[in-house]
């Protein structure tokens, strides 16, 4: 399970001292080794959709807030430890441009620094892996390709620490997210190993997949899933080519024509579940489980984290109905992921 700080709250840590958290995850018997540090807001108000990517990889204040959870981080792992923090895949797609992708660059050649600083500081090195996301600068595999390649790679060739990108610099590999742009979760994996990019980080999660239906008869079923809070970014697989929307209700609207291909949706949705409403809709849980099989056989990974953090919006029937409730829930997908791999993952994973 992933520990996430908002700005605010980082900054109570960071000025109160990190000693009585540590403690206080000791006493629950809990080890920390990663930090989701993509949101920076309050993930948890009523409506979040497109502030999540704010601010980006071009504002100081990314990085100052990077640096803060990278702190924290190391003051949580144990000595000689290794940690992982993922981060948003530079910000949000629409107006960016090439000068602000290398501005971003820029700011991950600054906190690799910063990290290696750490590392002899602290005898502990941390990660920061970049999580790709649909309707993001970064969220098909070979767009993270074309910038390692293309602007991370020269900029630190240019600032002369190439030895320590690979060190403190990779990616978070989320099931979901990748299965909604409809990628093979080997051929990507494969991809990004043979591209020598790290893979410091596997969030397991599963996306909605509405099947083909012609009639549209399913409507009423998809739109249980519009909600006012997150983004649920969609991808149509036709015969021409992926088309993407930003969120479920635009393509709910865009024609009837749409219900005669599968769609995906990102939404975070049980991990364990192979269908939802009765059977009458899929999970991609299936390219979550070959793409945690395939890290495991080939030894691409070893952080892996259960992220679902939409139990609230999802369709009433589906929903936790207290606190207790919700754990429940929570050690459910946890137990599920023990079962797929024995002996694999012990209780502190």
């Amino acid at each position: 399970m992933g520990l996430w700080f908002s700005n605010d709250v980082l900054q109570d840590v960071l000025q109160e001292g990190v000693e009585s958290l540590r403690k206080e995850l000791e006493a629950w018997g809990v080890s920390t080794f990663t930090l989701n540090a993509f949101p920076y807001g309050d993930f948890h108000e009523a409506v979040v959709k497109r502030k999540v990517y704010l601010p980006d990889w071009t504002e100081p204040a990314r990085l100052k807030y990077t640096q803060g959870c990278a702190e924290v981080l190391a003051a949580l792992l144990p000595e000689n430890g290794f940690g992982s923090i993922s981060t948003l895949p530079l910000g949000w797609r629409e107006g960016w441009t090439q000068n602000q992708s290398e501005r971003a660059a820029e700011a991950l050649i600054e906190l690799t620094r910063f990290l290696d600083a750490l590392r002899t500081r602290t005898g502990k090195t941390i990660a920061l892996a970049i999580e790709p996301e649909p309707g993001c600068v970064l969220e098909r595999t070979p767009q993270v390709l074309a910038f390692w390649k293309d602007v991370l790679r020269p900029a630190a060739s240019h600032a002369g620490i190439s030895e320590l990108i690979d060190t403190h610099l990779g990616i978070c590999y989320d099931t979901c997210h990748q299965a909604v742009q409809f990628e093979n979760p080997e051929e990507a994996l494969e991809s990004l190993h043979q591209a020598g990019i790290p893979i410091h980080k596997i969030q397991l999660s599963s996306a909605l997949e509405f099947p083909v239906d012609a009639d549209g008869q399913s409507r009423a079923l998809r739109s249980q899933f519009v909600e006012p809070k997150f983004l649920h970014q969609t991808r149509v697989n036709t015969p021409q080519g992926v088309i993407d929307f930003d969120d479920l209700p635009q393509v709910l609207e865009a024609g009837a024509d749409l219900f005669a291909h599968p769609w995906r949706v990102h939404y975070h949705v049980p991990i364990h579940a192979e269908s939802l409403l009765d059977g009458s809709i899929r999970t991609t849980r299936g390219d979550m489980l070959r793409a945690l099989r395939y890290a495991l056989k080939h030894n691409l990974c070893s952080q892996f984290e259960i992220e679902t953090y939409t139990w609230s919006v999802l369709p009433e029937a589906h929903r936790p109905d207290s606190d207790t409730a919700l754990a429940q829930c929570l050690a459910q997908e946890l137990d599920f992921i023990r079962k797929q791999e024995p002996g694999v993952f012990d209780d502190k994973a």
